[in-house]
Order: C-alpha cells, then structure tokens, then sequence
C-alpha cells in the first residue's frame, strides 16, 4: 500500500519545511569510513589528501595551510551536530558505522554521535569487522559493547524490527565470533537482521547462509571503466541483478564513486602493496545528477523486488570515504564553505518537498 504523510525538514539555512513525504521508499544508509577526528590514521589521510590536486575532496572541515598541507579535525561536537544536520537535508535514514575497538581513534565519531544532542534525528547500525579481530582478552569487552549498542534508542531495524547488522568481508571475517554475538544476543532476546559484505552475491550467500547470515550486500566497487555512468551499471548489474538471478536476498549497494589515487601516491598503513597500485584508469567524478539516477535505480530495484530486498534497504557507498573516491558528505568548496551539491541532489531523490524543484533553496 502506498503511504503519504505531512513531514518537515530541517534546511541547511536553518528553516523548517514541511511537505509530503512518501514513506512507502525503503530506508536508506550510507557507510560512515571516521578516519577524520585524530590520531595516526587522520595524520596519514593528510597526507593523501594534502596536494592542492586533491583539495576538492577535503571534508568542509578541513583547514588549508598551503598547497600541500591540510589539518582535518572532525573532533569537535559541532562537527558532528552538523554532518547530522546535513544527513537529514541528505534525506538519509541511517549511517552504517564501520566500528573498531572502543579505544580507537577511529571510534570517536560513533562516540560523538551517541552524545550528540541531535542524534534522534538519523538512525544508526554496525558494520562489524575490525571489532571482531581484537587480542583475546579484550573480546569480551567488545562483545559486551556491541550487544548495548544493539539495544541503543534509534538503532535501525529491518521491516520486522530486528537491528540491521552488516559484516565486511574484508580481508577475513572472524565467523567464530559473529557467531558468538548472534548466539548470545539471542539468549538476551535480541534477534538481528545479518548482511554480508561481500562481492559475489551468489557465491557469497552460499557461504554464509549457514552462517547465521540473512543477506549479502556490499562495501564498495573498484573499477577501472572511464566513466562513473560504467561504474554504476556494473554495480546494478554485478550485485542487484544478479541476486535477482540467483534468488538471493540482498540489500542493494549504491556507489558514489571510486579514485583511491591519493592513497597510491601517499601510500596508507593500512593498505600494504595493495593491488590497485597498478591501476591506471579511474572511473570519472560521479556528478551529482549521476548519483542521484543511480539512487533512484535502487529506490525503484528494491520496490520491484521486495522479496529479494526483505530488509526494504539501500546501503551507499559512502558518506565520507574521501580519499578512497567514494563521498556523499559535503567536501571543502573552493571558497572555504560546505560543497552540497551532492546531499541536494539526493535530498531530491529521497526526500521531495511539494513545491521545492531545486534542493538550492537549502
């Protein structure tokens, strides 16, 4: 059935704006990748994105020094109070937070949203992986912490009210220890909805549906096609269309891009001789328009096949993934101000406002 109510929005200029909102769309998610509010790993992502040739991918929060320095600092609560503020104009419904150790620099951003006085506003899920892979005395300290962050007001749940989890393939998935979390959080009452991020759905589900998982998704998309358009049809054909073909359950992933040249040439700890060292095509800038027809490809794919998208969902790839090509937030403009172009177009797809035909009036 097909569903309509009167919602508002809170505008990037501060107003409100109320219209009609079709609710029957399935929730959407972007991938939150928090390499920006400290530590090593933030040191070392300014030294990707500091030539001037990569100023245009910078957070817009970034400060420029020169031309080849730049100090990133999400670490400030009004970061955060604003990247909720332009999630909601974004007409997201969650951020997927790829979670390390709670001690990580790389968790800060989760903390802060978790702290945030906005934080009702957007939903939140797990993607698990680095979590799981912490030294054996600190498991179950982990363990404890991902079962209450589960139980959190305004986690996001699939159609029937289970947390939606996500599980990155990565370079390995400590399956012993999901496990371990599936089996006590069920004794606790709690029953999670599982995604696998892989990048073969059908081979992918066949490994993992005995394996506690309800779904494949996935990550992201490397690809050396020339342009974004290429790049977003492998991707609809490769993950959606072959679930379909295969009668897998899946959560369909939309890519915002992918151009991880910045990390070739300011090689990352993290990414040691990695493959794409090789890679000399990139595919092109996605424009905002482009990603909002792709968007609107997935909105339009999970309403066709609601019994292959059960979860009525959409991952995207990624709000912040800077350096490694793929973003949705708003990057540094060349006047020093937020870039929106990308979140107003999306805000088109996801969120229309009766009478608003150019999310510019933000």
């Amino acid at each position: 059935m097909y569903y309509i109510l009167l919602s508002c929005i809170l505008l990037l200029n501060g107003t409100i704006a109320c219209g009609e909102t079709d609710i029957s769309r399935p929730a959407v998610g972007a991938i939150r990748w928090d390499a920006w509010t400290g530590g090593n790993v933030t040191r070392q992502v300014e030294q990707t994105l500091g030539p001037l040739k990569y100023h245009d991918r910078l957070p817009w929060f970034t400060e420029v020094i020169n031309d080849a320095t730049v100090k990133i600092d999400g670490s400030k609560p009004d970061v955060m109070d604003q990247e909720i503020k332009f999630a909601v104009a974004a007409g997201l419904d969650y951020w997927a937070f790829l979670v390390y150790p709670e001690a990580s620099s790389m968790s800060v951003a989760l903390q802060q949203y978790l702290h945030s006085p906005k934080r009702n506003q957007i939903h939140f899920c797990l993607i698990l992986h680095n979590s799981l892979n912490v030294p054996t005395n600190q498991w179950p300290a982990e363990l404890s912490r991902t079962l209450a962050l589960l139980q959190e007001p305004g986690y996001q749940t699939d159609l029937n009210g289970r947390p939606l989890v996500y599980a990155y393939a990565g370079t390995g998935l400590r399956f012993d220890r999901f496990n371990e979390l599936q089996a006590v959080a069920k004794k606790q009452g709690i029953n999670p909805y599982c995604a696998y991020l892989g990048h073969n759905p059908a081979l992918d589900f066949q490994t993992v549906s005995n394996r506690g998982f309800d779904a494949v998704s996935a990550y992201a998309k490397s690809s050396s096609a020339p342009q974004f358009t290429d790049l977003a049809k492998t991707v609809e054909q490769s993950y959606w269309q072959e679930a379909v073909q295969a009668k897998v359950p899946c959560i369909p992933l939309v890519t915002t891009g992918w151009d991880n040249r910045p990390r070739k040439e300011h090689p990352v700890s993290w990414e040691k001789e990695a493959g794409y060292y090789n890679q000399t095509v990139y595919p092109s800038r996605a424009t905002p328009a482009e990603i909002a027809t792709h968007l609107s490809h997935a909105v339009s794919f999970v309403k066709d096949y609601p019994r292959i998208c059960a979860a009525n969902t959409i991952l995207i790839y990624a709000w912040n993934e800077y350096d490694e090509g793929g973003w949705l937030a708003p990057t540094r403009g060349l006047d020093g101000k937020p870039d929106t172009h990308r979140i107003e177009a999306t805000h088109n797809i996801l969120n229309p406002i009766k009478g608003m035909n150019n999310a510019k009036s933000f």
